[in-house]
């Protein structure tokens, strides 16, 4: 027996249609998101498992390209999550959608605190790094805080100044940009990034609850 037969429970072992088909499991939408990081390329699938939309990304800047663990690491994660939030600028303009990615798009990233535009180390992020469209993921998920307690346990999580280990993270989504030359790299703080009209396209697809395969194949 195959190394694979025996860990078929394992994501990197279980084919990517049948991974499609258990996110459809419990969910009664028309589409499940397929993101694979070796491709930098997000696919819809219908519940034929059939594509029908595919987009290219960036994600998380960390060279190792290994599975988020902890807060500032760069990292975007791996395994099975849902959307649970949804934010727009073209929402109405007196809605929580509109108004919390308005205030999320004000904020200035300074290449000083390790947020440049690619390729240009010295160049600041800037504001409107989000975009149009912001589609919250529920990182961490049990599968994350149970990998996370047993790297506290093995001492394998940094600590802050203060001598506390750092945080799980949170905040990860699927979003547009301010840096279209980011797109298809390794460039994010641990985000899915896409082409802001490319973002606003995909939004048909999405619903509260839409399943995110994240995967490293």
């Amino acid at each position: 027996m195959s190394l694979c037969a025996l860990l078929a429970l394992q994501p990197a072992c279980v084919s990517k249609e049948r991974r499609i088909k258990r996110a459809f499991d419990g969910f009664n939408g028309k589409y499940v998101v397929f993101i694979s990081k070796t491709k930098f390329l997000l696919e819809v699938y219908n519940r034929n498992l059939e594509p029908v939309a595919g987009y290219r990304i960036a994600y998380g800047s960390n060279t190792d390209r290994k599975p988020k663990l902890h807060e500032s690491d760069n990292r975007t994660p791996e395994g099975l999550y849902r959307v649970n939030e949804i934010l727009s600028m073209d929402a109405d303009r007196k809605s929580s959608s509109y108004k919390t990615l308005k205030k999320m798009n004000k904020k200035f990233f300074r290449a000083r605190d390790g947020h440049s535009k690619y390729g240009a180390p010295s160049v600041d992020l800037g504001d409107n790094a989000y975009g149009p469209r912001f589609f919250g993921l529920d990182y961490p998920n049990a599968a994350d805080r149970k990998r996370y307690r047993k790297a506290l346990q093995s001492g394998l999580v940094p600590l802050t100044s203060s001598g506390t280990p750092l945080g799980i993270g949170w905040g990860i989504g699927i979003h547009g940009n301010n840096d279209e030359k980011s797109v298809g790299n390794l460039s994010s703080n641990g985000c899915i990034r896409m082409y802001n009209n490319d973002i606003v396209e995909f939004e048909q697809y999405v619903q509260m609850g839409t399943p995110v395969i994240l995967s490293p194949d």
